[in-house]
């Protein structure tokens, strides 16, 4: 079986007027003509609108933009009990900027931190909806650590509310639940780590749901031989800025699934369908026994709406030719 899936974020602010919501609102925020309420229900029509747009570009997995994100590891690392923000920090090799955690006590989550959110993108009806988590060794790398003293112990603090916040989500309706460990790719020697805490996150998910541990910025040559370990029905690869993560497609345990990322993210330069066709064409054999999800390798939110919104098409157009053209096994 063979999918078009954005990953996580989608740009909230678009190219037109109408499509400045967020920005006006927080102005008027800044200038105390509005409250936090008043922004919420922005914030809530703009992430029905990018429900609304990545399932107009028919795509089979879409996620709600993360519109209301902060930042990719702040946002859900500030909801916690234990942590506060400390300064800014560049997201990987990108013009985004997140603000750092900084852990001050125990990791608690007080509070459900997606769960409306996920409701609320699912009344907008899209074909299936993936929620997207900071995985918690990635957390626990970033972080300025104050409590725990070792990454293994503040990782597997944050897996342990992660976990509960991935069985409500669940419980909501989300049937895909996807963890970003991108800084797999920069330490290997956390994969046994890695692997402990996603399996806790991803055994909350549940029998029937969809896992996928995705990483991106890099490959995972150095692990190798130990891929089988990773949980997840499915592992996210980065075959765009990761060329050692091509030669490990053939090496994968029987039955894994993929969620390949095989258009590039932090480029405006818009990949056709046929061209990524004819670089994916020599694994048909392999690919065609999995169940595959296809689309960019990371969140969206580094370039402009236009050219994300052709980019999710151009994966979709993917799907259509390869649906067509192979044989699947899956």
């Amino acid at each position: 079986m063979i999918r078009s899936a954005t990953h996580s974020s989608y740009p909230r602010i678009g190219d037109s007027p109408w499509d400045q919501e967020l920005r006006l609102i927080a102005r008027e925020r800044e200038a105390g003509r509005a409250d936090d309420e008043a922004v919420a229900i922005v914030e809530d029509e703009v992430a029905a609108m990018m429900v609304a747009e990545q399932s107009r570009a028919f795509l089979d997995v879409v996620t709600d933009g993360q519109v209301r994100w902060s930042g990719p590891f702040s946002h859900v690392a500030s909801r916690l009990g234990g942590v506060r923000l400390n300064g800014l920090m560049r997201w990987f090799e990108t013009g985004l900027y997140d603000r750092r955690p900084e852990i001050v006590g125990p990791i608690v989550r007080v509070a459900p931190v997606l769960v409306r959110d996920a409701i609320h993108a699912l009344d907008v009806r899209p074909k299936a909806l993936k929620v997207a988590l900071p995985g918690p060794v990635s957390l626990a790398r970033v972080a300025r650590d104050r409590a725990y003293g070792s990454v293994g112990a503040l990782a597997a603090a944050f897996s342990a509310a992660l976990a509960e916040e991935t069985r409500d989500l669940v419980a909501a309706g989300v049937t895909i639940v996807q963890l970003d460990e991108p800084m797999l790719c920069r330490h290997p020697e956390d994969c046994r780590l890695v692997a402990e805490t996603a399996s806790r996150v991803f055994d909350a998910a549940g029998p029937k749901a969809t896992t996928i541990l995705s990483t991106f910025f890099g490959d995972l040559a150095a692990i190798a031989g130990d891929l089988e370990s990773l949980p997840g029905t499915h592992l996210g690869l980065d075959m765009v800025h990761g060329p050692g993560n091509w030669p490990l497609l053939a090496s994968l345990p029987e039955g894994r699934g993929l969620h390949l990322g095989l258009f590039d993210a932090r480029t405006t330069r818009i990949e056709s369908a046929g061209e990524i066709a004819e670089r994916i064409a020599p694994y048909r054999e392999i690919l065609m026994a999995r169940d595959v999800m296809v689309g960019p390798q990371c969140g969206l939110e580094p370039i402009p709406r236009h050219a994300a919104f052709d980019k999710l098409l151009q994966s979709r157009y993917l799907r259509e030719k390869l649906q067509k053209d192979w044989r699947w096994r899956s």
